[in-house]
């Protein structure tokens, strides 16, 4: 673990992750990574080429060229709100609202209690069985915890957002309330969680 290096990918979005032979996730490039300095790993980079898809890209990064792991947690949080609502970051129907796309519009409908409207009507039969209902047992905890983590990693300044190791743990939180519910159903939460176990090598 010593020898592993810092790797800020710049590019997580939903068209970097891919399956390996055994159905983990994985990222599938990295030709724009940055590796951080040793022993410098938790201190801002100032990068002049802010690279990135404009829906993923994390808006400090963007602003002011000071990238963090932060910028990553970001990307990430975008990719768990594609993974909610069912769509694209970029789908045009958020563009209209926000020309970042669904990152900042999504943030602002966790922040007016209206998210759940833009939930994957998929989704919503999957985890309500056909009535979906929040104030139901275990979907309302696992679905919150879902959309409250995905919020905090979307916050527009990179100190206000968790660790990947935060993450992870909330992810499988929410798993795990979704599967005490029904063991027989895995649920998308089980992919989410699939998610934040990359495996780089």
């Amino acid at each position: 673990m010593e020898d592993q290096k810092i790797i800020i990918n710049r590019d997580i979005t939903s068209y970097n992750i891919g399956l390996d032979e055994h159905c983990w996730a994985k990222i599938v490039h990295f030709l724009v990574s940055v590796f951080p300095p040793p022993n410098q790993e938790d201190k801002a980079l100032y990068l002049t080429n802010r690279i990135g898809r404009p829906s993923h890209k994390d808006p400090q990064y963007e602003k002011t060229g000071r990238l963090k792991r932060e910028s990553d947690v970001y990307s990430f949080g975008v990719v768990l709100f594609e993974i909610l609502c069912g769509t694209k970051a970029d789908d045009p129907i958020y563009l209209k609202e926000n020309v970042r796309g669904l990152g900042p519009v999504a943030r602002q409908s966790f922040c007016v209690g209206t998210l759940e409207d833009m939930i994957d009507p998929i989704l919503k039969d999957e985890i309500g069985e056909n009535n979906f209902v929040l104030s139901r047992g275990p979907n309302k905890d696992s679905l919150q915890t879902f959309m409250k983590i995905a919020y905090q990693c979307v916050a527009e300044t990179q100190d206000q957002r968790p660790t990947m190791k935060v993450i992870v743990k909330e992810l499988e939180k929410a798993l795990s309330f979704q599967v005490s519910q029904c063991l027989k159903h895995l649920p998308f939460f089980y992919i989410c969680k699939r998610l934040v176990e990359i495996r780089l090598n």
